[in-house]
């Protein structure tokens, strides 16, 4: 019923001409081609922004199933008929349009804004040990890479810094910090590290599993929260966001975990200041939205109404 009234409330009081943002996924989508039907009607402009596509993600293993009906209904039947979709990147737009959604009204994020005025640390030399931070779920079911950073004597000197919930302490060593759980306006003033690892999976070899693979289309939010804390990355050779990285020089890409220390213990200490000065010009771009700013004038653009 409050789905039913907020489509109502909406279309009345939106005007011809007038542009709706919508945030996806959405899960009222029994209800929603009805009133998409009416927003067209009454020439309102739709633009939604994607965070997931749960076609890709396909759930999260042990946690979250993928529901196919809401799938079917909403990027089959609702996604195309939007005016325009701010998608995450250039891979994940080109699987879009290798499924059928119109290039023309494909707009790419680049990255996720990361909105915060947190008092961060300004960095500029690597730590004598190295070291990286970890922050979000930490449970096995979907981080179980963290558990085997140090397997078989792999990375026997790097520092593993953790931030988040659900850690099993009972599988930490020497090497392996849990710092706790912090709220998110305050997370960024307390990473220590000298780069944030983006991975996901059970696997320290590669990035595996169907949250593993999804990182191939999608633009993590701890890529951003690590960026916008001045903090440079380090992410899977083979995720969509390694392009962003690369390009903005801001952190380096590994094919396994394995190779942690050994590719940290290669950024020379000038490559590694020039990487933290890359990363604050980001960070101060993440934090005030440019990103979804620039994405939505593009938008904006191909609705005819910037």
């Amino acid at each position: 019923m409050r789905s039913v009234q907020f489509w109502k409330k909406i279309i009345k009081m939106l005007e011809a001409d007038d542009v709706l943002i919508l945030q996806y996924p959405m899960y009222c989508f029994r209800i929603l081609p009805k009133y998409i039907e009416r927003i067209h009607k009454k020439g309102i402009k739709l633009i939604v922004l994607i965070h997931d596509l749960e076609s890709l993600r396909k759930g999260i293993a042990g946690a979250v199933e993928i529901n196919k009906t809401a799938v079917e209904h909403l990027e089959i039947d609702f996604l195309p008929k939007c005016d325009a979709v701010i998608c995450h990147n250039e891979k994940m737009k080109q699987h879009m349009i290798s499924v059928g959604y119109q290039a023309e009204k494909i707009v790419c994020l680049g990255i996720f804004d990361y909105l915060s005025d947190a008092d961060i640390e300004m960095r500029s030399e690597k730590n004598n040990t190295p070291s990286i931070a970890v922050a979000g779920n930490l449970i096995k079911t979907k981080s179980g890479y963290i558990y085997h950073i140090h397997d078989n004597g792999h990375n026997p000197n790097l520092e593993v810094n953790l931030f988040g919930l659900s850690f099993d302490e009972t599988c930490t060593n020497d090497n392996m910090i849990y710092h706790g759980s912090f709220p998110a306006a305050e997370l960024p003033g307390k990473l220590k590290g000298d780069f944030g690892l983006v991975w996901d999976g059970l696997s320290a070899e590669t990035c595996a599993g169907n949250t593993g693979e999804y990182l191939k289309y999608n633009n993590p939010h701890k890529t951003s929260l690590y960026l916008s804390s001045n903090l440079p990355v380090v992410v899977w050779s083979k995720a969509a966001i390694a392009d962003f990285v690369l390009e903005n020089k801001v952190g380096i890409a590994v094919d396994s975990l394995y190779e942690l220390e050994k590719a940290i213990n290669a950024v020379t200490s000038e490559e590694y200041t020039q990487m933290c000065e890359n990363t604050k010009v980001i960070a101060e771009k993440l934090r005030s939205g440019y990103y979804f700013y620039s994405a939505l004038d593009n938008g904006l653009a191909i609705t005819g109404n910037r």
